[in-house]
């Protein structure tokens, strides 16, 4: 059973137990910001790296470079389609996460498989899940046998980022194993629903939202509404099809995300709406703040996992408070996740 499936039967099931059927009205042909079109294109980031530094490809990983040699030059990009990469073999507890970053390696003007830890320092890092523990593992655009495979990079946790050496010129990405949980995290009037066919790792946790109150989410955001009229309700679940996020666009050295987001969806009278206003009540969305780094949220409006982009990825104010990055949630059905910059 596919991922998208799993998500429709556990949203089905969710609803089930609210009595709440689902409905899929057409969105609305434009929003408030107006900034991007429905079908925005899917983003091709690359930097090119001449020089020393940390740089911040497609908000999905940071490549830090600090050149020792001469005549040397890399570039960083989102470039290689997921279903391409998941066609190679990967063989290690664990589910990738995919896209991955893009590293080619240049000495005097030419592709190298490698390079050397003479020549220069070069790390990779990827936006630290709080669910999970993760490895980054890399294959080659050029293996000698002809076959490229994933294989396992040391890894290590550096303030919110999970890092690793990018000596080769490759794809590169993190896997995530799922640290147990004990108990049900939900806040008052929440319920967790989860679906543990097809799958050694259970997927991420759901909840309703029936009424007034503050709701944790799978431990990745925690969700604030006060309902002003009857009627409404929401569905929130952290996000299971991180590609999907991963091939929203993002701008480059703008910050990292950190993925798995929060998907949230409005209801009035049991029918998916695109909008809520705050004549009818008022939302709030909240994640760990990154620590060492400024933490802000974007959002990108999602209807469902079958039609799940609609514009590109915009930040909300965001502040802090007790170690919590907050921020007032749109009135649209969306994906919402922290940055750290």
């Amino acid at each position: 059973m596919n991922k998208n499936t799993r998500y429709l039967i556990v949203l089905v099931l969710v609803l089930t137990v609210v009595g709440v059927a689902r409905n899929s009205p057409a969105w609305a042909s434009s929003f408030p910001t107006s900034k991007q079109p429905v079908g925005a294109a899917q983003p091709n980031s690359e930097i090119v790296i001449n020089e020393s530094g940390i740089y911040t490809i497609g908000g999905l990983c940071t490549i830090e470079v600090d050149y020792k040699g001469s005549e040397l030059k890399d570039q960083a990009a989102v470039n290689v389609p997921a279903e391409i990469s998941r066609r190679v073999p990967f063989s290690y507890p664990g589910e990738l996460y995919l896209a991955g970053c893009h590293v080619v390696h240049y000495k005097q003007g030419e592709i190298v498989r490698e390079v050397g830890a003479s020549e220069g320092n070069w790390e990779v890092c990827f936006g630290d899940r709080p669910d999970e523990n993760l490895k980054i593992y890399y294959y080659l655009d050029d293996p000698v046998n002809g076959e490229p495979v994933w294989l396992p990079l040391v890894t290590t946790l550096k303030d919110g980022f999970a890092c690793a050496p990018a000596l080769y010129t490759g794809v590169y990405a993190p896997a995530g194993i799922l640290i147990p949980s004990t108990g049900l995290e939900n806040g008052a009037g929440g319920q967790r629903v989860e679906n543990r066919a097809g799958t050694v790792r259970p997927p991420s946790s759901s909840v309703v939202i029936p009424q007034t109150g503050m709701y944790a989410v799978g431990g990745v955001c925690t969700i604030i509404v006060e309902y002003y009229v009857t009627g409404l309700s929401n569905v929130v679940h952290v996000e299971e099809n991180t590609e999907v996020s991963s091939n929203v666009p993002f701008p480059d050295n703008e910050g990292l995300l950190y993925l798995p987001g929060c998907h949230v969806f409005h209801y009035k009278r049991g029918s998916l709406v695109d909008d809520v206003t705050t004549d009818e009540g008022r939302w709030k969305i909240c994640f760990a703040a990154i620590p060492n780094r400024q933490t802000t949220i974007y959002f990108y409006y999602a209807k469902d996992e079958l039609n799940p982009v609609s514009s590109v990825w915009e930040p909300l104010e965001t502040t802090i408070e007790d170690g919590l990055a907050c921020a007032p949630l749109t009135n649209f059905t969306g994906v919402y996740t922290p940055t750290g910059k």
